[in-house]
């Protein structure tokens, strides 16, 4: 099995781990407090965990930037203040209800935020098949591996080069390979 399909795979388990994490806190929690704190207590909780379970998961897999850094953590921050939004409208049903919806909100949009900010950019996988040690040709627009089409237009995105377009838009080409 791949790395990446046990990283996929180890994904899956993220949510009813934490739905069991969730509970566990709750109940512990709500003996001591009211049900809205025993709700933030265990959601904090939640928070913590699935930050932690993702970052472990994925780490390795991400190539790591300042800007991809700072987008990580202002989505952390940004969904916090969002769910405590949601949370706040919900709290208009049911004080426990609003606090519930806010802090299951938090992580599941951190969680969404992080796969848009983690995808590779098609200049990181150009890089990454140029580092393969094979000869590739790939797409200047999203970064597809075009090795073997029999084409000039990218199946991922539907680009249409000529050629010679093609072949000047490559970043592991000097113009002396360009014209053998």
């Amino acid at each position: 099995m791949s790395r990446l399909i046990a990283r996929i795979l180890l994904s899956i388990f993220i949510f009813p781990l934490a739905g069991i994490l969730h509970i566990i806190v709750f109940v512990n929690a709500v003996r001591h407090n009211n049900e809205s704190t025993a709700f933030l207590v265990a959601g904090a909780v939640i928070c913590i965990f699935v930050a932690f379970y993702w970052l472990v998961l994925w780490h390795k897999a991400v190539h790591w930037t300042n800007r991809r850094t700072i987008q990580t953590i202002g989505a952390a921050v940004g969904s916090v203040l969002l769910a405590a939004v949601v949370g706040g409208v919900a709290a208009g049903i049911n004080s426990g209800f609003g606090a519930f919806i806010g802090t299951v909100t938090a992580p599941l949009l951190w969680l969404v935020a992080t796969v848009l900010i983690w995808q590779k950019t098609a200049e990181e996988r150009a890089l990454r098949l140029q580092n393969s040690g094979t000869d590739t040709i790939v797409c200047p627009t999203c970064g597809y591996n075009l090795t073997g089409l029999k084409e000039a237009r990218c199946p991922e995105c539907g680009t249409q080069f000529t050629l010679d377009q093609l072949l000047a838009a490559q970043p592991s080409r000097t113009p002396a390979d360009l014209e053998t």
